[in-house]
């Protein structure tokens, strides 16, 4: 019994330290690829399509990359070398970014990280749910995600004041990135998961089968079911807005790297670390999905202060830090989520499930976004989507699944 206890602890303070590493070893390059749309609009001037496109690998590679986890290694002990496999295949192809980095090499890069990076949460997560008792795992997820944050501000100015003087490429800058994501590699192939009785694989039949599985479990939880409404009408108003908030920054806003990097990563770092801590304690006292509630609600206070920003700057740092709330909550919330509603049964179908929504909206409303900016302007696209998240706080405020909770 102790010999097993001492093993839990030692489990569980290795999955502790791969988890902290792999959040600081990403955000080199996480820091550089949010900055992405902003460079293709200011350095490259591509076409709303290609900006389009980019945009829209995020959620439609996420929807797909569910299948990684379905077919490949669904056994229990695989989960480790699930996660690794991945995070290969997402980092590696920006190694050779600086021989081929042309704007379609680019959006292939971007396609195997999209992909790979979203196919390796449901392991991470399943990971985390068996070595990490509850309390402790949320405290350790919002925790190192803020520290990802912090180091994310101060990589933004710097990598902004970089570009804005010339004196780096930020071609050598993603490969550099890239490098660095890879070594969260050697951490997690040491953690060991402890494997529980009676656990049947499972096998999918088809490639329909995973979507089938998913349908169903929202059809068997309504309350889960409700959750991904809420992301549902949040992530497509986002989505529809992407494409217009590059175009904004650079033709409305007329602003620099430095300017964009202070508003991503100083102002919107300092409401994810403001907000962290009370998003984790509240998820304690109130339900996932009234706290769903309050983060549509910062989504579409966000570009309400964006418009604003044309007639003085400091509403867009203002708005940045409402967007670092919101998305404070946004990341717990959802990568917990499956955790939270799965209860003793196995996390990953949720997660799964997430990956597989989050695709389809990101398959129709970028480009729906791209093609409104096309016939209306980028303004009239931040008003549709700021109108489409607050109808939704109304609509789903008025639900009997959240009054029931």
């Amino acid at each position: 019994m102790e010999q097993r206890s001492n093993s839990s602890t030692q489990g569980c303070q290795q999955t502790r330290l791969a988890l902290l590493w792999m959040n600081l070893a990403s955000e080199p390059l996480v820091s550089l690829y949010t900055f992405l749309p902003f460079i293709l609009c200011k350095d490259l001037d591509v076409s709303t399509f290609q900006l389009s496109l980019f945009i829209t690998l995020r959620p439609v590679l996420s929807g797909l990359s569910f299948y990684w986890s379905a077919y490949l290694k669904e056994g229990r002990g695989k989960l480790v070398s699930n996660l690794v496999g991945a995070c290969l295949l997402a980092y590696l192809p920006f190694l050779c970014f600086p021989l081929l980095g042309n704007i379609w090499y680019l959006l292939v890069a971007s396609a195997f990280y999209q992909l790979f990076s979203r196919a390796a949460i449901p392991s991470l997560i399943e990971i985390l749910k068996r070595n990490i008792p509850k309390q402790p795992r949320e405290q350790a997820f919002s925790f190192f995600y803020v520290l990802s944050f912090i180091e994310s501000g101060i990589l933004g100015l710097i990598f902004g004041k970089l570009l804005d003087a010339h004196a780096v490429d930020w071609k050598m800058l993603l490969a550099g990135g890239g490098l660095i994501g890879l070594s969260a590699i050697f951490l997690f192939r040491r953690v060991s998961v402890p494997t529980r009785e009676a656990e049947p694989v499972q096998a999918s039949s088809s490639l329909i089968q995973p979507w089938k599985d998913s349908l169903l479990l929202m059809r068997q939880r309504s309350d889960f079911a409700h959750f991904q409404w809420l992301y549902m009408i949040g992530g497509a108003a986002l989505m529809m807005m992407s494409p217009a908030f590059s175009r904004y920054y650079v033709t409305t806003l007329s602003l620099s790297h430095t300017d964009m990097a202070m508003a991503r990563f100083v102002f919107m770092a300092l409401g994810v670390a403001g907000a962290s801590y009370w998003w984790r304690k509240n998820l304690e006292k109130i339900s996932i999905l009234q706290l769903s509630l309050w983060v549509l609600c910062g989504f579409g206070l966000f570009p309400l202060a964006l418009l604003l920003a044309q007639f003085h700057i400091g509403f867009l740092y203002f708005g940045f830090l409402i967007y670092g709330i919101a998305q404070a909550g946004s990341h717990l919330l959802w990568h917990l989520s499956g955790t939270i509603f799965s209860g003793e049964q196995n996390s990953a179908p949720y997660t799964r499930t997430n990956l597989l929504m989050g695709g389809l909206r990101g398959a129709v409303f970028p480009f729906v976004g791209g093609w409104l900016c096309t016939l209306w302007g980028e303004t009239s696209v931040l008003v549709l989507g700021m109108g489409l998240c607050f109808a939704g706080v109304l609509v789903m405020k008025r639900s009997p699944q959240l009054s029931r909770t």
